[in-house]
């Protein structure tokens, strides 16, 4: 249940969060923060427990995840670093960034991982969040404009006039802006049609859009099939991939907490990118796919983790700028003041990846 102070800041920002991310119905995006899966602790505690000051520390963390899945979480590692500090961990899965984003600048989460263009509609509605670390792209072919095998339509410059569904405020957004403009089209060139990917992909089958923005295991799926063609994927398009973000506050109370996350999330990526099978086997039963439709989802990804440095932040303003140029976002954003001080950042991030460039 919702406390009465966070309850009236969600109302607060509604209309605003309906003219950025578009949503249909934002408390069901919200709801779909409950808590995913068996043995998950509660989410709805003591405020005085779960956000950490200068006087007390939690003894709850609220860590969330997107339906894309989140091997960390199903490897347990990061209560059993905790557990020894007294530190209980509860998730919560969301259906994509922006509600995951929500949820941290309401005070109902502590942290999560989200693409690149979240945190830039998250910034434009005025969420106080940061940036702690970068998780660099993957290789670009999770993402695609698909269309069906006997359409009229042979490239992405043909989608001009086009409906094209796709879920506005993920970082599908910018996949999508990118596309369009390296083949001189602006983003209101095309129809565009804000659905989230499953209500996307249903469109897409009964031909009510004429293109459809698809990412794994959709893609995958719809390729495994042959009855699609890909206009284009996202290999070559430049992104400065995902970020583990916090709230503000919390983040900078607790940076040795954070610190201990993140090392947590370093390590099991370092070992997924060596067992890929083994964390295909993992993955698989909690996304509902079959092991090759897995296998191939890892073998596009790339589990890495590095500090927001300098070309990190030019990178990310880039993508601000570009959906600020386009007026997908209504305001300019400057990504540098969602970031920690250098001294938080040297407290935070794991010795492993402390001197990557």
């Amino acid at each position: 249940m919702i406390k009465p102070y966070v309850r009236k800041r969600l109302i607060s920002r509604r209309d605003l969060l309906y003219t950025l991310y578009g949503f249909a119905s934002f408390a069901t995006l919200v709801g779909c923060g409950a808590n995913a899966g068996s043995g998950n602790k509660n989410t709805t505690s003591n405020n005085n427990n779960t956000i950490g000051s200068n006087n007390s520390k939690p003894k709850l963390i609220r860590l969330g995840f997107t339906s894309f899945g989140d091997l960390t979480r199903e490897k347990g590692v990061i209560e059993k670093r905790l557990a020894p500090l007294g530190v209980d961990v509860s998730w919560s899965k969301f259906i994509s960034g922006p509600p995951l984003l929500e949820a941290l600048s309401v005070g109902s989460l502590d942290g999560g991982q989200v693409g690149e263009t979240p945190p830039i509609f998250a910034q434009a509605a005025g969420n106080n969040l940061v940036y702690l670390v970068n998780m660099p792209a993957g290789t670009g072919e999770s993402y695609g404009i698909v269309v069906p095998k006997d359409s009229s339509i042979k490239t992405v410059a043909d989608l001009k006039g086009k409906k094209v569904a796709y879920a506005r405020g993920t970082a599908l957004t910018y996949f999508l802006a990118k596309a369009l403009e390296e083949v001189g089209l602006k983003f209101n060139d095309v129809q565009g049609v804000n659905l989230t990917v499953a209500d996307g992909r249903a469109a897409f089958l009964n031909k009510t859009v004429d293109a459809y923005v698809a990412i794994d295991p959709t893609l995958i799926k719809l390729q495994q099939e042959g009855t699609i063609r890909v206009l284009r994927d996202a290999q070559g398009i430049k992104t400065p991939g995902s970020f583990y973000l916090a709230a503000r506050e919390f983040a900078s109370n607790n940076l040795e907490l954070f610190k201990a996350i993140l090392e947590e999330y370093y390590q099991v990526g370092e070992w997924a990118n060596q067992n890929r099978r083994a964390a295909a086997q993992i993955l698989a039963p909690k996304l509902k796919v079959d092991m090759p439709t897995m296998e191939t989802m890892l073998s596009r990804r790339k589990y890495d983790m590095q500090p927001i440095n300098e070309q990190v932040l030019r990178d990310q303003q880039q993508v601000a700028d570009l959906l600020y140029q386009l007026k997908i976002v209504p305001k300019q954003v400057d990504v540098r003041e969602a970031t920690l001080t250098s001294q938080q950042y040297a407290a935070i991030i794991p010795d492993s990846i402390r001197n990557r460039a």
